[in-house]
């Protein structure tokens, strides 16, 4: 695959993901090799990625995103209430696509992080920055092989809200935080990604203050 392709063109996989097409998990497991080569911080390798195959479990999972997710829309799926043939709508469609299937799709993948430097007082922004930029990179990457291998995901994180209950399914420990959850699944045969519209360079990027010119 063109490497200016992938960089453009990898998207948040969700109603394009086929929960009946199996998955090879040699696949999988040179995806996450992958992913482990990112860099992160002072190379402690701090993780542990949890590869979730078990349909009890992945039901469990899906039952509790699926809590989390009517929690923060004030308890009913809303892509009902919007015009399917806009933006809104169809993202809105895809995002509860994934509510109402997570249980089908063949794997879910959770990276966990320890924490490798201790806590002080005031440092929340830096311990948050250092935590996650730990564990980031390494699921872009993760991200990047899939799509090369004709497979897809997207990075949610609701399940947090359910947190402990996750952490006691799968028997994580206390010490390291859940990054993400990334379900994965092949994508739906003739899918292809292109690239996503977003703002210009110009409008995003200053040079050297808040109210800086363009680059």
């Amino acid at each position: 695959m063109d490497i200016t392709y992938l960089l453009n063109a990898t998207r948040s996989a969700r109603k394009s993901l086929d929960p009946a097409a199996p998955v090879d998990l040699a696949d999988i497991r040179e995806c996450l090799q992958t992913g482990l080569q990112a860099a992160n911080g002072s190379n402690a390798q701090s993780w542990r990625w949890i590869v979730v195959t078990d349909p009890v479990k992945r039901a469990k999972i899906a039952e509790l995103y699926r809590e989390a997710y009517l929690l923060r829309v004030g308890g009913q799926l809303l892509a009902d209430f919007l015009p399917a043939d806009t933006p809104e709508g169809r993202l809105m469609s895809s995002t509860e696509w994934l509510v109402e299937n997570m249980a089908n799709l063949p794997l879910l993948v959770i990276p966990c992080y320890q924490p490798y430097l201790p806590r002080i007082d005031g440092d929340e922004s830096f311990y948050q920055a250092t935590l996650y930029g730990s564990i980031f990179p390494a699921v872009w990457n993760f991200q990047l092989a899939l799509h090369t291998r004709g497979y897809g995901t997207c990075i949610t994180t609701l399940h947090l809200h359910r947190e402990q209950a996750v952490r006691e399914l799968l028997e994580i420990p206390e010490t390291y935080v859940q990054g993400c959850l990334l379900p994965v699944g092949r994508l739906r045969a003739g899918h292809r990604f292109r690239p996503a519209r977003r703002n210009s360079v110009d409008e995003v990027v200053c040079l050297d203050s808040w109210e800086g010119g363009p680059i």
